[in-house]
């Protein structure tokens, strides 16, 4: 069974901009009645609409699904479906059983209770943890029944229609407990027993991409966008290069938490497996990340869930997890150079980039952005949409940043899906501090300035009426990365031919001289976007993949550089030879 590429909808790839409900607004959308769900129902729909979704991430909590064993409550995720349909959105469930942030919250009682047959993951002292251990068969058949009987309902209720896009297996799995591993008696024999050959060719594909990559730190680039995790390869290595061995033999220290990640993935591929039998839909798994072993103790079990997909078993995973689609990373960094470095490692050939979680932050808003851009991400969205609002129900100012993301990415889907992977997208993101960036275009290049004409420039700048509240302070320069940064998506299409959706975005163009002299409209900011000939600009849409033109630009409107803001659309321009 191939893995899944896109999201699609009725066969068509779908570009899914979504928000995450608060967890137990799951109960709300699968209650049959109730005011406070009703309530709840209400401010997360209001919520979505107003940060611009398409998809809402939805929790099907096992506990509601199958409240006594083998009794299912379907019509729970009939009512989800049916919720988000009458708002006209896609929907991606999220399935939360065995784990949810590294622990069986969610679990039923009877599951809970039941401690014998249901076994715990133990601390070395003895200790049962709120975990189940992943290395128990009857476990696993239990999650795997449900699931299975999930997936029914899905299919059988909306195939035909194709709300749902997406299911969530399990939720930033692992242990979240005092120690690295689970030290109950399989879990034990595990630990102590070989190393699979799965794993070992893992180890030794990473010790030869950190051979032809360069290290950087905690990561080992293979190209311009994507990395890999240099810990496998090197803990393998610094311990011998063994073919065969226990997990501490063969990965000394880091043999723990990778004997973990192996158990853990497999459990949940093997119900991926099963889920996929009965309804071949796109299905992943989301990671409490570890802040790629850069950060604070960056200690499995006490920072984030030991087994999951992080940084450092982040290739375990992927020998492991045949059936699932995607690894996705919940991305919550506060500085955007970490944010980067997340994204280059979970961008993979062969697998789909998505971003399943992600905060209500001015850098969140860029790296939206870059995750499109650069990493050809079929989907983005934030956790939380019910607190984007205050409390007269209108958008937060703080979430504004995000909204223009998700309008640029709305108004670029076409684009994005149809050059994903390509070198015909460029990014520019801005960074703190940072007035302009330049870009090399084929024989063209182009400043990309994000402080009006430039920050030394003092003449008149024009837009347009619609945007004449944005000229204040159009030369300000942000300096805190709590300040929206410009941002946007360039799409190439011809020799000449241009897609701009952006914000605080103005680009210049020059043809690049090969005989070491200068252009004399360089030599003036003015002169240069003057004389800069454009056959075409206008604002537009897409509508079924045809761009259609709303609005043209000439004169005072055009003669100061290309400029997008995030309600200009898509601008479509045609550089002429002229001025070049």
């Amino acid at each position: 069974m191939k893995r899944h590429t896109h999201f699609t909808v009725q066969g068509k790839p779908f570009f899914s901009i979504g928000g995450q409900l608060h967890n137990s607004t799951g109960y709300a959308l699968g209650a049959a009645g109730g005011e406070k769900y009703a309530q709840d129902t209400r401010t997360a729909f209001a919520a979505l609409k107003a940060v611009g979704a398409n998809t809402a991430a939805v929790p099907v909590c096992w506990d509601a699904f199958e409240p006594e064993e083998g009794k299912f409550d379907c019509d729970y995720v009939r009512r989800i479906i049916d919720r988000v349909r009458e708002h006209g959105l896609h929907a991606i469930l999220l399935w939360f059983a065995s784990w949810k942030n590294g622990q069986m919250e969610y679990a039923p009682a009877w599951v809970k209770a039941d401690r014998k047959r249901f076994v715990r993951a133990r601390c070395k002292d003895g200790t049962e943890t709120a975990a189940l251990s992943p290395f128990y068969e009857e476990n696993r058949l239990q999650d795997q029944r449900a699931f299975c009987r999930l997936m029914e309902v899905i299919r059988d209720y909306d195939a035909r229609t194709g709300t749902v896009i997406a299911v969530q297996v399990e939720n930033e799995p692992g242990m979240y407990a005092a120690s690295v591993r689970d030290f109950s008696e399989k879990g034990t024999a595990a630990f102590e027993g070989p190393v699979p050959e799965a794993v070992i060719r893992a180890a030794q594909e990473c010790a030869a991409q950190e051979e032809q990559g360069r290290q950087d730190g905690a990561l080992v680039w293979t190209d311009g966008t994507r990395a890999v995790s240099g810990y496998v390869g090197r803990a393998w290595k610094e311990n011998g290069c063994r073919t065969e061995g226990s997990w501490q033999e063969v990965f000394g220290s880091l043999g723990a938490e990778l004997c973990m990640a192996w158990g853990t993935a497999r459990y949940i591929d093997a119900i991926a497996e099963a889920g996929k039998q009965v309804y071949d839909l796109f299905l992943y798994v989301n990671v409490w990340l570890d802040g790629n072993g850069e950060k604070g103790w960056s200690l499995a079990g006490l920072d984030y869930p030991s087994g999951g997909a992080v940084s450092r078993a982040l290739p375990i995973w992927r020998a492991a997890a045949e059936h699932l689609d995607a690894l996705s990373p919940d991305t919550y960094e506060g500085d955007p150079v970490s944010v980067q470095r997340t994204q280059a490692l979970y961008d993979r050939e062969g697998w789909a980039f998505y971003v399943p979680e992600s905060g209500m932050t001015a850098v969140n808003a860029s790296m939206a952005i870059e995750a499109a851009g650069k990493h050809a991400a079929i989907g983005y969205h934030v956790f939380g949409i019910e607190s984007f609002l205050d409390e007269d129900g209108k958008l937060k100012e703080r979430a504004e940043a995000v909204r223009h993301s998700f309008v640029m990415l709305e108004n670029a889907k076409e684009l994005l899906l149809r050059y994903a992977g390509t070198q015909k997208i460029h990014t520019l993101i801005q960074h703190a501090g940072q007035d302009s960036c330049r870009l090399a275009v084929g024989d063209l290049v182009c400043r990309a300035s994000f402080a009006g004409a430039g920050p030394d420039y003092a003449g008149w700048v024009a837009m347009d009426f619609r945007h004449g509240r944005d000229l204040s302070g159009v030369n300000r320069v942000p300096v805190s990365l709590e300040e929206e940064m410009a941002r946007g998506l360039l799409f190439q299409t011809g020799e000449r031919e241009f897609y701009l959706v952006g914000h605080k975005v103005r680009l210049f163009w020059q043809k690049m001289r090969m005989d070491g002299s200068i252009p004399a409209n360089q030599l003036n900011q003015q002169h240069q976007a003057y004389n800069m000939e454009l056959m075409v600009i206008e604002e537009g849409h897409f509508e079924d993949g045809v761009f259609v033109a709303d609005k043209k630009r000439s004169g005072d409107e055009a003669r100061h550089g290309i400029w997008a803001q995030y309600d200009c659309g898509v601008v479509h321009f045609v550089l002429g030879e002229q001025g070049l």
